[in-house]
């Protein structure tokens, strides 16, 4: 097997494991309660404009940013939009003394 053969055998595997990950947590989405989407979907949405911004910064290729963008959009349509005003545990007010 040359080199070509081989680099293509490992992407052909990782393409059938993202495939299986995307699979799972497809399912795990659906099981959720409604009110579970929306705190799902409020810390997705964090935690993307997160890695948005580092891949921003970043020398990482036009096509790794694209499909990022549209998995991050097929997920957040999948989730749902998150209840206008979520407090993430982070952002919640301290009431202590």
């Amino acid at each position: 097997m040359n080199e070509l053969d081989a680099l293509r055998a490992k992407v052909d595997q990782l393409q059938g494991s993202l495939l299986a990950t995307e699979c799972f947590l497809n399912a795990l989405i659906e099981a959720l309660a409604p009110e579970q989407r929306q705190i799902v979907s409020a810390f997705y949405a964090s935690e993307s404009a997160a890695f948005r911004a580092a891949l921003m910064r970043s020398t990482a290729p036009e096509a790794t940013v694209g499909t990022f963008e549209r998995d991050v959009d097929r997920a957040t349509r999948l989730l749902g939009d998150p209840p206008p005003e979520v407090v993430l545990p982070d952002d919640a007010p301290f009431n202590g003394e």
